[in-house]
């Protein structure tokens, strides 16, 4: 069966996570790879450098000797033993099977027929012979020889290093990279599955407010008809029916807001900004002031999220300026350029006059069921809006002081 575009999505940090860490484990690998690999050029490279500077180092007491025993006639004691010892390492060279690797062909061709000049001018005076003149005639092709030999030995023990170093270099920036890659794998796993967990703790949160609402909604329209047939002359606490047609009415804009949160994110119907404003503020006590730039005016917004919020905002608005004598509600919309998400931003502020918030009342303003208004409200106005407007990937923010009124700001994008 093939996969959904749900599964893919739901496997993929798991895959993007297995992926970097085989990546990071082969660049582990190759680095150490690399690394032995050097290690073992250097071993190997002492070795053919040190055969080939003692190889040097005898040739120039042979000559010496050569040269002493020419003028003198007598061949020195330590001829024979500097000898054998040019023997011995020109063949241990010869023998090691890593030399081609530091070594050039020629090089090996120069250091075999070295050897054969040895036996043929050398090895006749450990044997008796006086030819001194004849051996010494010799010695500056040997020495040329060897510095050919030896020369060829460092430059190609420095570039295998070389390359041997840039190899190790290049795979412990993929080991890095590869470790980068896990890291951020691992967070982007994180990440998916605390979003995961937020949209599925939200489609609760949306599925109980449905619930709640389709069931407390007939309930409260069949409690208010029964009120509404009541009148002052038919109850015995007459200021009860007022405060209980308040409470059903408080309950209605309950219910209504949780159904509009539960379809936050379904509702694709959008309008102007200020045809919304218009359907708020025509019939509000308290008109409130405008100052509406033409972009806002004319971006389209959720029309029934953001028709609540405004509504709901202007509410707390005229309940905080009621008791003034020069009450002022203030609606401000612009549109902020777009900023590093390259998206453009509708904000809007509400702003009232009232007497204000002290700071610890501010601080607990959007929390459920906090209220100031003494059992004339259920405190679930702005802790709605402010979910409301979370529910929109928008901020929801309030500032108020004592006496100097209170500003409600909010940011959508659009």
């Amino acid at each position: 069966m093939k996969p959904t575009a749900a599964q893919i999505k739901a496997a993929l940090p798991f895959l993007c996570l297995g992926f970097a860490l085989l990546l990071s484990g082969w660049a582990f690998f190759r680095s150490e790879h690399y690394r032995a690999e050097s290690d073992l050029n250097f071993s190997q490279n002492f070795e053919v450098q040190w055969r080939t500077t003692q190889i040097r180092e005898h040739l120039a007491r042979i000559h010496g000797d050569l040269r002493l025993a020419a003028a003198t006639g007598q061949m020195q004691s330590d001829l024979a033993r500097q000898v054998f010892l040019l023997n011995a390492n020109v063949g241990q060279l010869l023998k090691l099977e890593y030399a081609p690797k530091f070594l050039r062909d020629r090089d090996i061709q120069l250091l075999n027929e070295l050897q054969g000049i040895t036996r043929t001018d050398l090895d006749p005076l450990m044997k008796g012979s006086t030819d001194f003149e004849g051996a010494l005639k010799s010695m500056p092709d040997l020495e040329r020889r060897m510095f050919e030999v030896s020369g060829t030995a460092v430059a190609h023990a420095e570039t295998l290093n070389a390359a041997a170093r840039i190899g190790a270099a290049a795979s412990r920036n993929r080991f890095l990279f590869a470790v980068a890659l896990t890291l951020a794998a691992v967070g982007y796993t994180i990440i998916h599955f605390r979003n995961a967990f937020a949209r599925r703790r939200d489609s609760q949160l949306r599925s109980f407010s449905t619930l709640y609402a389709h069931m407390t909604r007939s309930r409260i329209t069949a409690l208010r008809l029964f009120l509404d047939y009541q009148d002052k002359t038919s109850v015995q606490h007459p200021e009860m029916l007022v405060a209980a047609k308040d409470a059903v009415k408080e309950l209605e804009n309950i219910t209504h807001a949780l159904g509009t949160i539960a379809y936050a994110s379904s509702d694709v119907i959008r309008e102007p900004f200020s045809k919304i404003l218009e359907s708020v503020t025509t019939l509000r006590r308290q008109k409130p002031d405008l100052i509406l730039h033409r972009d806002a005016a004319m971006v389209e917004v959720p029309a029934a999220q953001v028709q609540f919020v405004i509504a709901e905002l202007l509410r707390n608005a005229e309940a905080a300026v009621q008791d003034r004598a020069d009450p002022s509600v203030r609606i401000a919309a612009s549109i902020k350029s777009p900023t590093f998400s390259g998206k453009r931003k509708l904000l809007v502020q509400v702003t009232d006059n009232g007497s204000g918030m002290p700071p610890s009342v501010l601080a607990k303003a959007s929390t459920p069921f906090y209220s100031t208004k003494a059992g004339q409200h259920t405190g679930l106005g702005l802790t709605a809006c402010a979910q409301m407007v979370a529910a929109l990937k928008g901020k929801f923010t309030i500032s108020s002081r004592p006496g100097n009124g209170t500003s409600v700001q909010i940011v959508l994008p659009v």
